[in-house]
């Protein structure tokens, strides 16, 4: 099975801006005075008090040039330091500019000086924004460190670490982090489409091809694709030993989930079509329109269906009062015309 998996719009979906919205909220003006813990430094806490209300006003550009002043301060102490990209990284998230806020995040998330309370928040968000920075080891890095807390799992979390372990090649992690994501699931929805792409691929990856296609029938059982229709149908038609009728019937699955495919994937049921135990002209042209194939082989599949349909009134008043034989060739016959009521009470 060759499955076209991994896909740049899957890319896209993972490192695009889907993470930065899952940020845990964070105050936009973080505490300089403390009632308990450490405490800044009075020239930190004098520089980052203009900045603090400049954050409750949302002026972010005016409270960024404030915090850049008191970065610039000497002597800090790692808390001062701490605190000034708490502050950073909060303007920058207001500004839309997640490449600071990561550079904030990621070193307040190294910092020796993060007080315990802030650690779930600053984790998170640290691990987020890594990961969609490509810093995939920091994200793994600080993601497990924050499940390592404990306390009720993180969806978002775990899908993350699922993708950070996946693009860095750890294709073990990244399934089982993308099966904890998909366990995470509540009863009743779907599971998130992302962690289904992440197993499917790793298994991939990892050339487990059965149960890549297991994973991918339950990605369909949620999701339409029509990439994964198409493979899931090429895999069916690659049967051995596989009757005409029944390759039909697979066939016209493609029409039906609009699955991709090449020429061959609708000129092939077209002609099966045409052929005498088969004769659903009418259904041939669908294939063919589908297909986007014209010229001859369109040109015959409509000749066939017009001589069709002018004698169809009095098959159809033959065949109803015929045996079973002739009552499931009608049925066919309704089918391939599109009368999917007339076709299910004629085969019942």
């Amino acid at each position: 099975m060759n499955m076209r998996i991994l896909r740049a719009a899957l890319v896209a979906c993972l490192m695009g801006t889907a993470s930065v919205i899952a940020l845990t909220a964070v105050s936009t003006a973080p505490a300089i005075a403390k009632s308990s813990g450490p405490s800044n430094s009075a020239p930190v806490a004098k520089a980052l008090q203009p900045a603090q209300k400049l954050l409750e006003a949302k002026d972010y550009k005016g409270a960024m040039d404030q915090i850049k002043l008191a970065q610039a301060l000497p002597d800090q102490t790692p808390f001062d330091t701490y605190t000034i990209n708490n502050f950073l990284g909060s303007a920058a998230i207001g500004l839309g500019d997640y490449a600071t806020a990561d550079t904030a995040y990621e070193a307040m998330a190294d910092s020796p000086a993060m007080p315990d309370a802030d650690k779930p928040t600053t984790l998170r968000n640290a691990a987020l924004l890594a990961n969609q920075a490509k810093h995939f080891d920091k994200a793994i890095k600080y993601g497990t460190a924050l499940l390592a807390l404990g306390g009720p799992p993180d969806p978002t979390i775990i899908g993350m670490l699922s993708q950070a372990y996946y693009f860095s090649n750890d294709f073990a992690n990244a399934e089982s982090f993308a099966q904890k994501a998909i366990d995470a699931t509540p009863a009743g929805q779907a599971p998130p489409r992302s962690a289904l792409e992440i197993k499917l691929s790793s298994q991939n990856k990892a050339k487990q091809i059965d149960s890549a296609f297991q994973t991918m029938e339950i990605y369909l059982t949620y999701y339409n694709d029509a990439d994964y229709w198409g493979e899931i149908i090429d895999f069916g038609l690659g049967v051995k030993g596989l009757k005409d009728m029944e390759a039909l019937h697979i066939y016209r699955l493609r029409l039906a989930s609009h699955a991709h495919g090449d020429p061959s994937s609708y000129t092939l049921p077209a002609n099966l079509c045409l052929q005498q135990n088969m004769s659903c002209p009418a259904e041939s042209v669908m294939f063919l329109e589908a297909g986007s194939v014209g010229g001859g082989d369109l040109a015959k599949a409509r000749a066939a269906e017009a001589r069709d349909r002018a004698v169809f009134p009095q098959y159809e008043n033959v065949a109803k009062k015929g045996g079973g034989d002739l009552m499931l060739k009608l049925a066919e016959s309704y089918y391939g015309y599109g009368r999917y009521a007339d076709a299910e009470a004629t085969a019942r």
